[in-house]
């Protein structure tokens, strides 16, 4: 099998990412890792802001050409700018997955399955339970609340099934809806000796058989989205097959104008096709196929954001992004309602104010709870991020190094 593919043009591709770039040192690529995460993260909330309260089309279909159009343009833009968010921090956590070889690999497989149960699942549940608690409070003291509406569970409705889904998800959405790629990503790990053995043995069938799972919007039956387990299989390919990581300035740039014209084209496709009552199929899968071109240009992105002094300072806080992720919704919700009734005029300037205003609370008010809970309830700090307790400080300017930051 490597003889029939040390010839494939994805080695040539590699060669032209990584022209003219700078060797990136562990240090380097571990402070990348961390710009990644929370920067990603920070952009999730941008994605879940969801719709204007006062709007009549999704962002997800695309921007309203008749009403406020440049702002349910800019609002539909940056959500699927984001879009590759997801892939890539799925394919970040497979890179640091896959980091064993042949010898160690039933060993490996085993404790970080199990290691994935208390930093990935433990978590899910305690968040999860605590949200269902806050949409019976709000249901008992506040029925009216906007924010009821944003749970992904009618409490007056639901069956008991969908309750406990509701807390563990294992056959539905739970209630604090960001949670889907948490579980995804424990659901790839556990099937992770499979996607090993498809790695030695079959790599590149492996990815096409993802893909086109992927490409075509099924679910294999056992994911939410088969993008998890897509890019966690990418990132253990990078990683087997050693290819670079780097990507030079030129093909970079080049990727990110590419990706920012698909970006704005697929926002704008409401004002050039019908997608209402149902998006035509070819749609989504051009708007799924163009993450791929997403993942390359984010990443480099992030790289030479990292080389900078600011992202130094953004790196620090690199430990957070699983706090910042959990707690960032319903915040984002009850931001964006909150906020709303404080606009002088509803039109595009405001909107927009509106909804930057928004997302940035959210992503302060939960880098600071993060940060109160670090310094004064370390601990509890620790369920609620997964497991990592995070040093403040003068350690939280360390990073660690990728082979010791594979809990993600």
């Amino acid at each position: 099998m490597k003889a029939l593919t040390q010839y494939l043009p994805i080695d040539r591709f590699a060669l032209w990412l990584r022209a003219g770039a700078a060797p990136l040192a562990e240090a380097d690529l571990s402070r990348a890792i961390s710009v990644a995460r929370i920067v990603l993260i920070a952009g999730l909330v941008f994605l879940h802001f969801g719709a204007f309260p006062s709007a009549t089309v999704s962002p997800f279909d695309g921007m309203n050409p008749a009403i406020h159009p440049v702002a349910t343009f800019v609002n539909s833009f940056v959500l699927f700018f984001f879009f590759s968010a997801v892939p890539l921090l799925s394919m970040v956590s497979g890179w640091l997955y896959f980091t064993f070889d042949d010898a160690q690999a039933a060993g490996a497989l085993r404790e970080r399955i199990t290691r994935r149960l208390g930093s990935l699942y433990l978590p899910l549940v305690f968040w999860n339970a605590l949200y269902l608690f806050l949409a019976v409070l709000l249901l008992a003291f506040w029925p009216g609340s906007p924010v009821l509406g944003e749970f992904n569970i009618d409490p007056l409705e639901s069956r008991p099934a969908r309750f406990f889904n509701a807390v563990f998800a294992i056959t539905h959405h739970p209630i604090a809806f960001q949670f889907w790629f948490v579980r995804d990503l424990l659901v790839t790990v556990l099937i992770s000796p499979l996607l090993w053995f498809a790695l030695r043995h079959a790599p590149y069938i492996g990815a096409a058989a993802l893909g086109l799972s992927w490409l075509a919007g099924n679910d294999l039956g056992i994911f939410f989205r088969a993008d998890v387990a897509l890019f966690f299989y990418l990132g253990g390919l990078v990683r087997m097959r050693r290819l670079p990581l780097e990507i030079g300035p030129r093909a970079g740039t080049i990727l990110l104008m590419i990706y920012i014209v698909l970006v704005a084209l697929r926002a704008m496709a409401p004002a050039f096709m019908d997608i209402t009552p149902n998006r035509p199929e070819l749609l989504d899968v051009a708007t799924r196929a163009m993450r791929l071109i997403g993942v390359l240009a984010c990443w480099s992105v992030v790289c030479r954001l990292a080389a900078t002094a600011s992202g130094r300072n953004i790196a620090r806080y690199g430990g957070l992004s699983f706090f910042l992720f959990a707690t960032h919704f319903p915040m984002i919700a009850a931001a964006k309602h909150l906020l709303w009734p404080l606009l002088p005029v509803q039109n595009d300037f405001w909107m927009i104010v509106h909804y930057v205003t928004s997302v940035a609370l959210t992503v302060l008010v939960g880098l600071s709870l993060a940060m109160v809970f670090a310094r004064f309830a370390p601990k509890i700090f620790a369920l609620m991020n997964g497991g990592r307790e995070i040093p403040i400080g003068r350690a939280q300017t360390q990073v660690k190094s990728p082979s010791g930051a594979a809990r993600v």
